[in-house]
């Protein structure tokens, strides 16, 4: 689904409108769903690179009959679009997108919850201004389920590696119409909350909010608060005052030759103002190659560094071609099937003793293996920002400054794994009945030599308390980014004589 505040006048005017009728769901029906639920398992089962990572065969099986008998007693068709086998893999690049029509009319098939939230951690928090609850306020419950469980059952849109628990920081905007689809059918809502400093909680009823006004007050969120931050996929900033500078790089999915250019730009501006320290921002990014996490990282390495990773699957065959999509979206052709199969036999070779393919020397082709420091090298202090949105090749940029011992990671923890992920070649297949699409990921790829995954991110050296994050947020300031700088104004005072 695609990535939805209220100000008091629209909280007056919904107090007096009456609330549109929702339209059925007609798009396939309750069967189609699990039907598809059970192709997508088997399909997972024998094309997944590794599908029993982090699970075995008994708890998966157990695991999937709950998710179906939860899908069989969920009363709303809706509501039961919530449930995914996706989730049980464990994987964060796993993806299991319904058909844009088909997102359009769940949207119209459910009243909204009226206001923008966002999370930390495992607490819900009110993202907007001028509505009847304050901004900043820790919502307890929604009509009686609290606040941790109504993030549990929304699992489904924030798993992640293995037992990685920070996914909700992915959702964003989203996060308030994944708890409508809890209750679809709410012409209300009972919400309990705490405001900032309070003792006690307060309770109160909200209406419900149609389909436009859901979309409108999900994207007026307050958070994040340097929108500017985000509106190219390399920003930067320059506080000359602080001897700061925040670079944010929201993607490593550019070529070498514009990701060289903006990094180099920086980094040389860095050095002309004689800035002491810089903040990589990547809590908001996807990741891409992770040779463009590399070239980052030459920028702030002191000494030359291992860029190694290694890649693993236990299948390289496409199984039922027949759903299976090209990058248009249409049906992929024979030649490009057999295309693909002969691209996967050249770069991988069987090893029997260990039950799956490793990748060979073709992979790390345009791989520097014994990466330099950049020309244009930072020697200052470095500070990466990083949340669960921090993924795949982030993740590896992440695990080079720690592994390195290069700066200080602040946030919390990385939604994809220190040691390894999925990643590389994706294949998008269309469910028969449903259309939706589901995504899988062809190959592990592990980092720096490591041969083991414990299902864990990057953890930060340094994450923010909850009355922290409330103060920040209510001083409209970006909690990460204004920690870091008070990390670095009481480091540059502790170091006064």
């Amino acid at each position: 689904m695609k990535q939805v505040i209220a100000s008091g006048m629209l909280m007056s005017l919904l107090t007096t409108s009456a609330l549109a009728q929702i339209q059925p769901f007609k798009a396939f029906t309750r069967q189609d769903l699990k039907d598809d639920f059970v192709y997508a398992v088997d399909l997972l089962k024998r094309q997944h690179p590794n599908p029993y990572k982090f699970t075995d065969t008994v708890t998966f099986k157990r695991q999937m009959d709950s998710l179906m008998a939860r899908v069989d007693n969920d009363t709303s068709l809706v509501s039961a679009l919530r449930y995914s086998p996706a989730q049980l893999f464990h994987d964060v690049h796993l993806k299991l997108d319904y058909n844009e029509d088909h997102v359009a009319d769940v949207l119209y098939g459910m009243h909204h919850f009226p206001l923008a939230t966002t999370t930390f951690k495992d607490k819900i928090i009110v993202n907007a201004r001028g509505a009847s609850i304050p901004f900043g306020a820790e919502i307890l419950s929604i009509n009686k389920m609290p606040a941790a469980t109504l993030l549990r059952e929304i699992s489904y849109a924030s798993y992640s590696d293995g037992f990685i628990t920070t996914g909700t920081d992915r959702l964003g905007n989203n996060l308030s119409l994944f708890l409508s689809l809890i209750f679809p059918g709410s012409a209300s809502y009972e919400v309990a909350y705490k405001e900032a400093g309070a003792r006690n909680a307060v309770t109160v009823q909200l209406k419900a909010v149609d389909t436009k006004t859901g979309y409108h007050n999900r994207n007026l969120g307050e958070i994040p608060f340097n929108t500017f931050l985000k509106r190219a996929y390399v920003t930067k900033e320059y506080q000359d005052n602080e001897s700061t500078a925040i670079l944010t790089v929201l993607t490593f999915m550019l070529d070498e030759n514009a990701m060289y250019k903006e990094l180099s730009n920086f980094f040389e501006e860095v050095n002309k103002r004689h800035i002491r320290n810089v903040i990589i921002d990547i809590r908001s990014n996807g990741g891409g190659n992770p040779n463009m996490s590399a070239l980052l990282y030459s920028f702030i390495a002191l000494k030359p560094f291992d860029n190694v990773f290694n890649y693993r699957t236990k299948n390289i065959d496409i199984h039922d071609p027949e759903h299976l999509l090209n990058g248009y979206g249409t049906k992929m052709s024979e030649q490009d099937v057999k295309q693909t199969e002969n691209f996967l036999k050249q770069r991988f070779d069987y090893d029997s003793a260990a039950g799956f393919f490793y990748g060979n020397a073709r992979l790390s082709e345009g791989s520097i293996v014994n990466y330099p420091p950049d020309k244009n090298n930072f020697k200052g202090n470095v500070y990466v920002l990083i949340s669960g949105g921090t993924v795949s090749a982030a993740t590896y940029f992440a695990a080079l400054v720690k592994n390195n011992q290069r700066g200080i990671l602040v946030g919390t923890e990385t939604g994809s794994g220190e040691s390894s992920t999925t990643a590389a070649w994706f294949h998008t297949y269309m469910l028969p009945k449903t259309k939706a699409k589901l995504t899988i990921p062809m190959s592990e790829i592990y980092f720096m030599k490591a041969r083991q995954d414990n299902g864990r991110g990057c953890l930060p050296q340094k994450e923010l308390t909850f009355d922290a994050f409330q103060q920040y947020i209510r001083a409209n300031k970006d909690p990460e980014i204004q920690y870091a700088l008070d990390l670095i104004r009481s480091e540059k005072n502790n170091q006064r004589p």
